[in-house]
């Protein structure tokens, strides 16, 4: 059986109410599945494929799906393709910003009834949406949909879904380098520093200590150019052409520990001041940790947010501190001007400061249990309490 709640979730925006008048239920099974004598029916060329690099032109797979099902006068069908990691059932309940969010959607143009993916662009897919290294066979789950529309009253779609596997393969790395006064001493195109390749040929993060001045990033030691460059919008520029100039350099204003995060499929970067390598939260606020310094809960960072730790989850009422290191309570600790200052639920960020020896013992308060996500900043050295 199909996920109901799954394709009311995916379809649920796309209701149109055609009549205002109230005028009941036509059909009292409107939320039944469809059940058709000939069901709209889903063929794949292939159940396995292994996919090989020398063959990037050729077709990996085919996509092959009979006609939907009529839905009375005045309707319409538009089809769906959706593809994800079998077992992930189609990120329902996932929000789309969250990393683990892998599903692909696509509009089908009218009177299409197949999709075909080269050898590339299923590899691809693998390798930059759903994050599969080169080399392994991956699962995966293929959905059509036939959303009814112009229909007098919301009709569940019909659907056929599929599987198959795939291998992929890794195209190779990407090396790039960092040169620049900020970051390798001078302008010396051979005596870049290396950016770590997080994602072949995509994703890109490196933490470190800068100095202040600028930066480029470069594909080949020795060489200007080809460079990735900032441009408006946290945006990349792939430079062939032009000089290094005032204008086309990461800058660096403060010198310290920083995190430069590059995606260049999707020509995006982050740059941003990261002082502390982690934050602890220790105190009877924190839930299950208590005053059990070794037990300290670490916050969440975020490479694409640098200057922000924060962690989502129940608090207690009561008193907590921060660290930025475990099991030590005369530690470096992010404290109040004075103690017990209370952090009031979606009010304004409450400034902090750093104590290097935890001292005076000053700690924040929550008032109230309940959700909440804390945040803290301590590129502008400030926290805040929000409500979930």
């Amino acid at each position: 059986m199909k996920n109901i709640k799954n394709i009311i979730s995916f379809i649920i925006m796309s209701i149109v109410l055609v009549s205002c008048e109230d005028k009941g239920l036509e059909n009292a099974d409107w939320l039944k599945e469809p059940n058709f004598a000939n069901p709209m029916t889903l063929s794949l060329s292939v159940n396995e494929v292994v996919l090989v690099k020398e063959n990037e032109g050729q077709n990996a797979i085919t996509f092959t799906w009979t006609k939907g099902n009529d839905r009375g006068a005045g309707t319409n069908l538009t089809y769906f393709l959706r593809m994800d990691i079998e077992g992930k059932n189609f990120g329902e309940g996932m929000d789309k910003d969250n990393d683990n969010y892998t599903t692909i959607t696509e509009e089908l143009p009218q009177g299409v009834f197949t999709k075909t993916y080269t050898v590339k662009q299923l590899n691809d897919l693998l390798l930059k949406n759903f994050k599969r290294p080169g080399g392994v066979v991956t699962n995966l789950q293929l959905q059509i949909i036939a959303r009814v529309d112009n229909s007098k009253q919301f009709q569940l779609p019909e659907v056929s879904t599929s599987t198959f596997s795939a291998t992929s393969y890794s195209p190779g790395p990407l090396p790039l380098f960092m040169v620049g006064d900020a970051i390798s001493g001078n302008w010396d195109y051979s005596t870049g520093k290396s950016l770590p390749e997080i994602t072949e040929r995509t994703i890109y993060n490196y933490i470190g200590n800068f100095s202040v001045g600028s930066f480029k990033v470069i594909e080949k030691p020795g060489n200007e150019l080809p460079s990735y460059d900032p441009a408006a919008g946290n945006t990349l520029v792939y430079n062939e052409t032009e000089p290094r100039t005032a204008d086309n350099v990461f800058k660096v204003a403060e010198s310290g520990r920083h995190s430069l995060y590059m995606d260049i499929d999707q020509k995006t970067y982050v740059f941003g001041y990261v002082p502390y390598e982690n934050i602890y939260m220790v105190g009877n606020a924190i839930t299950g940790i208590g005053w059990d310094i070794g037990k300290a809960k670490q916050m969440t960072w975020d490479p694409k947010n640098p200057e922000v730790f924060s962690y989502k989850g129940q608090f207690d009422a009561g008193e907590f501190k921060l660290y930025t290191q475990q099991g030590n309570w005369g530690g470096r600790a992010l404290m109040p001007a004075i103690n017990l200052t209370k952090l009031v639920p979606d009010a304004a960020p409450t400034p902090m400061s750093l104590m290097p020896n935890a001292n005076p013992d000053n700690k924040w308060l929550i008032e109230a249990t309940g959700n909440y996500e804390l945040i803290v900043n301590p590129a502008k050295m400030t926290i805040a309490l929000k409500k979930l």
